[in-house]
This record gives structure tokens, sequence and C-alpha cells, in this order.
């Protein structure tokens, strides 16, 4: 595992380009795959939707990976559902609630590793579970009451494993990838 600097919220001219760019790209991309989920989701509900619930937060999982501080997984969140919001997300506005509850989860996970620990499982973890807030907010805005809706609880482990899988993973490899380059690294980004 692969230890950092903690709750360092020294956020450098650097750390805030590279947020505004990765969310812009991830805006961008995230916009189409919206098309997508929401035609999956419309026609067969949370059951359609579930296996790309977990695509949408890879950008939030390299920003945390590459930037390593508190908020930055939230900030890639609410910038990034703002500019799906500007292309024409379907659920207008309502978008940025994804952001939220999404990013809110990745930074959940890490601030329980107290900001340190940047391994493939916390990536792992941090997109299984930004993956379960997501559909939180799902649930919400589409007024899905689980009491009565099967198909919302057969769903979670769809969105687990998805979340875990094309968030946690790709942006973990994305992270590593990005590193090799020598363009950004980890230590230069945050210091």
């Amino acid at each position: 595992m692969e230890q950092s600097k903690g709750w360092n919220f020294n956020y450098t001219t650097r750390d805030i380009v590279f947020i505004a760019v990765l969310s812009v790209i991830s805006g961008i991309i995230n916009t189409g795959a919206n098309q997508l989920w929401t035609v999956t989701n419309a026609s067969a509900g949370p059951l359609g939707g579930a296996p790309l619930q977990g695509f949408f937060m890879w950008g939030y999982i390299l920003t945390m990976w590459l930037i390593r501080k508190p908020g930055a997984a939230l900030a890639v969140g609410v910038f990034e559902t703002l500019v799906e919001t500007l292309l024409g997300s379907t659920t207008g506005i309502a978008t940025v609630g994804w952001g939220v509850a999404q990013g809110l989860a990745i930074e959940a996970v890490m601030a329980i590793s107290n900001y340190q620990w940047y391994s493939i499982w916390h990536a792992i973890a941090a997109g299984a579970a930004s993956s379960q807030f997501g559909t939180i907010w799902t649930a919400i805005l589409f007024g899905w009451d689980p009491a009565t809706a099967n198909s919302v609880w057969l769903a979670v482990p769809i969105n687990l494993i998805a979340g875990a899988i094309l968030s946690g993973l790709l942006g973990y490899f994305l992270a590593q990838a990005v590193g090799r380059t020598g363009l950004i690294r980890p230590a230069e980004v945050s210091s």
C-alpha cells in the first residue's frame, strides 16, 4: 500500500487546474454514458441501470488517487455533474445530486483510511461505496420505494460490483497509467 500525507488541505494551483480539466473531460464522457443509462433505466427500471451506475465515478477516483487531498473527489463530483447539466443531462440540475452523493462516498472511504492509503483495495471500496450512494440519490430522485420495489434491492449487489469494477478499478488503473507517463505523478500534484 502506498502512503500519503493524510489531511492536507493545501491545494496548489496545479491541483485546482487538474480538478477543473478532469471535471470537464469526465463530464463530457459521462454525458454520453448518461444517455445510455437513462434509456436502460427507463426501459428496465433499477435493474436495467444498475450495471451502468458504477461507471460514472471513475474521474472522481482518478483525481483522488493523483491529488490525494480531502475534498478532491467531492470537488470533481460537483463540477463534473455541473458540466453534465450544461451539456444536457436528461435529469437537469438534479444531476448534481449524484456528484455530491458519490463524491461524499469516496471522501468517506478515504477519511476512514485517514487519507493515507491509496491501494487498489481502497479504490475498489471507494467505487463500490460511491455507486451505492448514487443509488440512494437515484431512489430519492425517482421516488423508488425499497419497501415495495424489489428491483431496488436486487440492484444493490449489481451496483456494488459495477462501482467496484467500472469506477474503482478503472480510476485506479488510469491513475497508475497517468503516473507512469511522467506528466503528473501523485507526489508532484500533492506537493
